[in-house]
């Protein structure tokens, strides 16, 4: 599983560059949901995800992606989550 890890990509939801490990893992221990569109030029990423996950695990990747004004209120959810935890 971690054969890519050190491979590094700009992330367009991030505004920066990510390493595939990152990638991976950034949804709670699982794949971002833009891993599939990130990365299918550079690695055999469908195949990768078969051969890693459960069906079940990654089904979500193979839905339609919110729009990005659905994206940018989870974010903004998930951070006043983790500062409320933190006060």
């Amino acid at each position: 599983m971690e054969q890519f890890d050190n491979e590094s990509i700009y992330c367009r939801k991030l505004g920066h560059w990510l390493t595939f490990n990152y990638c991976r893992r950034e949804n709670k221990g699982f794949p971002c949901r833009g891993i599939i569109s990130c990365w299918f030029e550079r690695i055999e990423i469908e195949k990768f995800l078969k051969e890693n996950y459960e069906k079940g695990e990654i089904s979500y990747l193979f839905e339609p992606q919110p729009s990005k004004l659905a994206s940018i209120i989870e974010l903004i959810e998930d951070t006043k989550r983790r500062n409320e935890c933190n006060s």
